[in-house]
């Protein structure tokens, strides 16, 4: 089939273009460009459909460089602009590719399984291009970041940069990481398996999910709510998504199934510079954070950039002139990325901050569990009480705010004190400030009856005002065979968070957090497959200190 004509940008797209860019923050255009459909074969056969965009430049200027993206939202406007005609239309051709399954390229999409070999066919395809300038960089968010380092498992010589925003390596560590499932796998897969004629644009669905609730309708709320959770499942999806099913079958992040979907490796090949993007309540936020240490150790050219965001708050919307800067250095090589390797929001003072790396050197702040559910430095007595709630399967402690995909972020979680199902301690108010950068740490001297059980942590902030604001958290499925006379030591997410004086800190404490995942039925039957739930009665032992809260605070605080 002989190659369809490239088209020139219409009035409508140029308007579009211009709103856009304006809401991005980027600089004026520099040109039109063209667009053109093209068909890229795989080694299997099957062809990826694909948008070329290439500036109208003057005669005898090429473009500033050639960028490739990844994509299995298909190729629209909302998602082409952020990913291909912003660029475009300042000098870079893109090459924007449907996923394999989606979009009109052929195959079965099966999320994270085909990348690592598609992406190096269509590095192969470009290279035989007269169009090809001989190198490119990647770019792209989210699961089109994951294409990214699915690509980088196995580096090509020819790609000099990649622009990786809220994008995890490791779909295992997602999906199975905590022990318990991550039960947005269910509401992205009910998205996923609808074409975009049944359910609107797939990248709107995604990112206008109402509520507290990632669950995008009552009967999706009702199917992860019913046992078992597989068969429940099944009555909803029916043939749709059969690989939720896969995923749920393999609890086990070690498991061979995940092989394809894991890409760890890359953070140990690659060389070339790389621009991190992520928010502190963005679903992949701990991904991200550990890409960059590991990076950054190996003394790779790794930059990163967090803010006050969720998921898609994330995906480069708030970082548009920083990723024009990295390309005009790593790719165009007409500039300079002059922002510090670590440029980091702190949220509770609002304020922006470069740092050489991340985490910072900080120093150790311990807030010590006590009784009538308090916490602070004084040490409890030795006859202090235990403290002890109990937590229902069948009326489980909801999810609010946090690290969900759509609808989570910074929310007044107040209601979680109220909650006889939770352990809020909570701070006397502050009589100076201080500032938490990196990861806190939870020593908790914790048992459970029956033994099958969950830990949900969270650390909040209490306004003047007595209002709760979340910070960070934590989720774990705790071992039915540990050693309860030992405490558990349980890392919450990095965070860069100032108390305020006068404000409060509160630990929350839970059994679970649903239906952001799926429930502990305290029995020893599956979570996915079980049918029998029992409450689990969690008891924390608080005499002599044995619990405690330990900060990383700011070594000049």
């Amino acid at each position: 089939m002989a190659a369809q004509p490239a088209k020139p940008r219409n009035c409508a797209g140029a308007t579009l273009d211009y709103i856009g860019a304006r809401h991005v923050g980027v600089g004026p255009e520099v040109s039109s460009y063209t667009t053109q459909a093209v068909k890229i074969p795989m080694r299997d056969g099957i062809k990826l459909a694909a948008d070329l965009y290439a500036p109208e430049l003057p005669s005898g200027q090429t473009p500033a460089g050639l960028i490739m993206i990844q994509c299995c939202y298909g190729r629209g406007a909302g998602i082409s602009f952020i990913n291909a005609r912003v660029f475009a239309a300042r000098g870079y051709r893109a090459l924007m590719v449907s996923t394999r399954g989606t979009a009109g390229s052929e195959g079965v999409f099966d999320p994270g399984s085909n990348e690592q070999f598609d992406s190096q066919d269509i590095v192969d395809w470009m290279r035989q291009q007269p169009w090809y300038p001989g190198s490119f960089a990647t770019m792209g968010a989210s699961y089109l970041g994951y294409s990214q380092w699915a690509l980088l498992q196995n580096p090509p010589e020819d790609c000099v940069a990649a622009i990786i925003p809220v994008g995890p390596h490791d779909h295992a560590w997602h999906a199975w990481g905590t022990g318990s499932f991550r039960l947005d796998r269910a509401s992205w897969s009910d998205v996923m398996s609808k074409g975009e004629e049944e359910s609107g644009s797939i990248v709107s669905r995604l990112a206008n999910i109402p509520g507290l609730s990632f669950l995008r309708s009552k009967e999706l709320e009702e199917a992860v709510a019913g046992l078992p959770l597989d068969t429940s499942l099944q009555r909803y999806f029916g043939d749709r998504a059969p690989w939720l099913f896969e995923y749920l079958k393999h609890p086990c992040i070690d498991d061979d199934y995940w092989t394809s979907r894991r890409h760890n490796a890359t953070l140990e090949r690659v060389q070339i510079p790389i621009l991190l993007v992520s928010g502190w309540w963005d679903t992949f936020t701990t991904q991200t954070m550990h890409q960059f240490k590991y990076l950054r150790d190996r003394g790779v050219n790794v930059s990163l950039i967090v803010g006050p965001w969720t998921h898609v708050q994330g995906s480069g919307i708030h970082s548009m002139p920083e990723i024009m800067d990295f390309l005009a250095e790593h790719l165009a090589k007409t500039g300079k990325y002059s922002h510090p390797p670590a440029r980091i929001h702190i949220t509770g003072s609002k304020e922006w901050r470069s740092m050489p790396t991340w985490p910072p050197v900080t120093e150790p702040k311990c807030l010590f569990l006590q009784e009538y559910n308090k916490i602070g430095s004084k040490l409890p007595l030795q006859n202090a009480p235990e403290a002890s709630f109990v937590f229902d399967p069948l009326d489980p402690t909801p999810s609010i705010g946090g690290n969900q995909i759509s609808s989570g972020g910074q929310v007044n979680d107040s209601a979680y004190a109220d909650r006889s199902d939770v352990l809020a301690f909570t701070s006397e108010p502050l009589a100076q400030a201080f500032e938490v950068l990196g990861k806190p740490c939870v020593y908790l001297m914790h048992a459970s009856d029956p033994p099958f059980a969950d830990l949900f942590l969270r650390l909040s902030e209490v306004d003047i005002e007595d209002v709760s604001h979340n910070i960070t958290e934590m989720y774990h499925a705790l071992d039915p065979s540990r050693d309860m006379t030992q405490p558990l030591k349980l890392e919450l997410q990095d965070c860069a968070h100032r108390f305020k004086k006068g404000t409060r800190v509160r630990l929350l404490v839970a059994g679970g957090s649903f239906p952001m995942y799926a429930r502990n039925l305290g029995t020893a039957e599956s979570r996915v497959f079980g049918t029998k739930t029992a409450p689990q009665r969690h008891t924390l032992t608080i005499a002599g200190g044995v619990s405690q809260l330990v900060l990383p605070v700011a070594a000049d605080a």
